[in-house]
């Protein structure tokens, strides 16, 4: 693999940039309470100071059914984004098309909320764990997501998500069902881990913590890559 893509995750609720710890939402705190590279939270600043040429976005009310109270946010952000907005089947993700109407968005559909019976090709799926998934159940998903032409797999430890500890071996275990590109979300920690998933051959991260806990550069951010 030439380079592994990098994407800055900015999870948003209530018009404010969160902190996310092991999915624990309603204890998710302005990110400029945890930040020692940023002093404020709202999403086009935190945007303009960082400047990632890619990140990934967790609209929270949107997951929880409020689709409208981020709107705006949104509009903000010109880079290329992957956004997960709680999408529920094809017609939710084909209206925020419409509404949002950015070509610098991709879908991302997200199994906590997704009906994987509506999947089509060239999204991605993030696979969305909040308890240690078994082999089958690992097996069984991978294998099905097979039958798609996607943009990529995104594997999302959930409650791994700030504690700086990669799940390698569920990663390991999708990346070796996986037809379709991987994608990790969720405890990488510095250069150590990026180079240890770039080593078994994913294709992209989501890293927020690592950045803002300055185990980072904010160099790899700027230019997307690794």
């Amino acid at each position: 693999m030439a380079y592994m893509k990098v994407y800055l995750a900015m999870d948003i609720k209530q018009g404010k940039v969160v902190w996310g710890y092991r999915g624990e939402r309603e204890k998710y705190e302005e990110i400029s309470r945890h930040s020692e590279i940023v002093s404020t939270s709202s999403p086009e600043s935190v945007l303009s100071e960082l400047s990632p040429e890619r990140v990934y976005i967790a609209d929270l009310d949107a997951i929880r059914g409020n689709r409208t109270e981020n709107l705006k946010c949104l509009e903000k952000v010109s880079c290329e984004a992957l956004l997960d907005r709680g999408y529920r089947g094809k017609e939710d993700v084909f209206d925020d098309l419409k509404l949002i109407g950015r070509s610098n968005f991709r879908p991302v559909l997200g199994t906590e909320t997704y009906d994987l019976n509506e999947v089509f090709d060239g999204v991605f799926v993030s696979l969305d764990f909040f308890d240690t998934p078994d082999s089958k159940e690992v097996f069984d998903l991978v294998s099905r997501l097979n039958s798609f032409s996607l943009e990529g797999v995104i594997v999302l430890d959930v409650r791994r998500v700030g504690t700086g500890k990669v799940n390698f071996g569920l990663v390991e275990e999708v990346i070796s069902i996986s037809d379709n590109p991987v994608y990790v979300g969720g405890g990488v920690n510095g250069l150590e881990d990026m180079d240890n998933l770039k080593s078994i051959g994913v294709e992209g991260v989501i890293v927020s913590t690592a950045f803002h806990r300055k185990k980072l550069p904010l160099e790899i951010l700027r230019k997307g890559f690794y």
